[in-house]
């Protein structure tokens, strides 16, 4: 293949503002502009007749080799992300791979044209963006963590202050213990925080998704029988999905004590294991009192509760749904929740099919 042979069109693609490179039918670089040279840093006598692979780190040869062939084969424009580091220098590039057609537009290829585009200042401003919400969730997450302590300290204070005061041994007594419940709340929050700065690691209690909602249910139907609550399962094949077993009994445990504080006397509570589309979804949904819309968007963030540091008869540090977002992620797979107000609450976990094992479909 050959640059058309007027020199205007030889000097519009030399002079472009963005780098161009061209190839021939076996993907040989046969075009490599001035920006291409300013760009990727190298010179075109270097890259002339050589493999457009080349032009990118060794660890994206093969996905580049993969997306011209189907460049040719499907006659579709391919984008592929590269990552390049020179040095101290570090850029990051789109390569926008587009046909180059032949005489007869219904023909094979000739070619393939590849537009490098700079993507570094849009890579660094949406990393600052990602850094930025880290502080903030940060900030969010410090400001809760020193309210709640604040009020559990300023409880446990109190009650002692009593305790050493009072002369009746019965009172005494009962702050001492008010002091000692004030304290395991302490506790609490801490474990769940835990839950948030321990890196995800390997572990071995590894065991089927579907084995563990079978496991879970049994150890809490008859508790939920006492509380008016029905368990009900709708288990479909699914492919296996291995999960820390212990985790998400811990996963299950939170989405269950948020129902029953939405089901004071009682409901439903279902729990449905099922594939869509490329994902394996478990979907835990109760018939309480449902989200309010406005609070949705809010469900996982640390401290967020609507119940109160003192609400009901237990401290309610507004962590159980974080928790349950943090380990989703850290399995690999995600959540999100939906509800409408008085009609219950539904949350849904997915993992994607790509990491399951196919023992069964």
């Amino acid at each position: 293949m050959s640059l058309p042979a007027e020199p205007f069109f030889q000097r519009l693609v030399e002079h472009a503002a963005v780098a161009v490179i061209a190839t021939d039918a076996a993907f040989s670089i046969v075009s490599w502009n001035a920006a291409a040279e300013s760009l990727l840093g190298v010179e075109a006598s270097r890259m002339l007749g050589r493999p457009l692979e080349e032009a990118v780190p060794p660890e994206r040869r093969a996905p580049l080799a993969k997306l011209m062939h189907r460049v040719v084969q499907q006659g579709e424009m391919e984008k592929l992300e590269v990552r390049l580091t020179d040095g101290m220098t570090q850029r990051d590039v789109l390569i926008v791979l587009s046909p180059i057609p032949g005489e007869q537009e219904w023909g094979p290829a000739q070619g393939v044209a590849a537009w490098v585009l700079d993507q570094t200042p849009r890579t660094r401003l949406s990393e600052r963006l990602v850094e930025a919400e880290k502080m903030a969730s940060l900030g969010t997450l410090a400001g809760g963590v020193a309210q709640h302590f604040n009020s559990i300290l300023g409880g446990v204070g109190t009650f002692v202050d009593f305790a050493l005061t009072s002369g009746d041994p019965q009172a005494m007594r009962r702050a001492l213990q008010m002091a000692a419940e004030a304290a395991a709340r302490a506790a609490q929050i801490t474990h769940s925080l835990l839950s948030f700065s321990e890196p995800p690691s390997h572990r071995a209690d590894l065991a089927d998704l579907t084995e563990v909602v079978l496991t879970f249910s049994h150890l809490v139907e008859r508790p939920l029988t006492e509380k008016n609550i029905e368990l009900l399962l709708d288990l479909h094949p699914v492919p296996i999905v291995a999960v820390e077993a212990n985790r998400m009994h811990q996963a299950l445990g939170n989405l269950l004590t948020n129902a029953e504080e939405a089901m004071p006397a009682g409901g439903q509570v279902a729990i449905t294991v099922d594939r869509r589309g490329e994902d394996v979804v478990l979907i835990f949904a109760d018939s309480g009192n449902g989200i309010k819309h406005e609070h949705l968007p809010l469900v996982f963030e640390p401290f967020f509760t609507t119940k109160g540091l003192l609400g009901g008869d237990r401290a309610n540090p507004g962590l159980g749904l974080s928790v349950v977002h943090s380990i989703a992620v850290e399995m690999g797979g995600r959540i999100e929740v939906q509800s409408d107000e008085g009609h219950g609450a539904k949350f849904i976990l997915y993992f994607p099919v790509e990491k399951a094992t196919h023992g069964y479909e």
